[in-house]
C-alpha cells in the first residue's frame, strides 16, 4: 500500500495518507478556480481514516455559509496553503487534498475533469482524460 505525503507551502502543515485515492479529478468550475487561485484544481479524495496530520496547526473555513464539520476547508495557520477539506454529501467519509500539495511526480494522475466547458479557453488536457460538461 503506498504512503503519500502532502505539505503546505511553508511545510509547517504536513499530512500523510495510506493507500490510493478513491476519487481523483481536475475541476475547472469557478469555485475551484477561485479556491485554488489557478485555472483549475486537482482534487484528490481519500478515506478519512487513511489521512493523518503529521505536523502543524490549521485554521478552518466553512464555504457558502456552512457550519457543519463535514463541509469545511482547512489550511495552514501560518502560510494559508495546503490543507484539506471535506465536501459533505459528495463522497461522504472522505477527505479532499489538493493534488499539488503532494509535489510527487509519481503521484497518480487524475482520471477525469469536471466542468470542462467552464475552463479558460487556453486549457487543453491529455486525450485519455474524460471530459465532463458539468459535475
Amino acid at each position: 500500500m503506498p504512503i503519500y505525503h502532502a505539505k503546505c507551502t511553508c511545510g509547517a502543515l504536513s499530512l500523510e495518507v495510506d493507500g490510493d485515492p478513491v476519487h481523483n479529478h481536475v475541476c475547472t468550475c469557478t469555485r475551484c478556480q477561485r479556491a485554488s487561485g489557478s485555472a483549475l484544481a486537482h482534487n484528490v479524495w481519500f478515506p478519512e481514516e487513511n489521512v493523518r496530520i503529521i505536523s502543524g496547526e490549521y485554521s478552518v473555513w466553512f464555504p457558502q455559509g456552512e457550519t457543519r464539520p463535514e463541509v469545511m476547508k482547512a489550511f495552514c495557520s501560518i502560510c494559508g496553503g495546503g490543507g484539506f477539506s471535506k465536501s459533505g454529501t459528495y463522497f461522504p467519509g472522505t477527505v479532499v487534498i489538493a493534488g499539488g500539495t503532494f509535489a510527487d511526480p509519481s503521484f497518480p494522475a487524475p482520471d477525469h475533469v469536471h466542468w470542462w466547458d467552464n475552463r479558460p479557453h487556453w486549457i487543453d488536457l491529455a486525450e485519455p482524460i474524460e471530459r465532463h460538461v458539468g459535475k
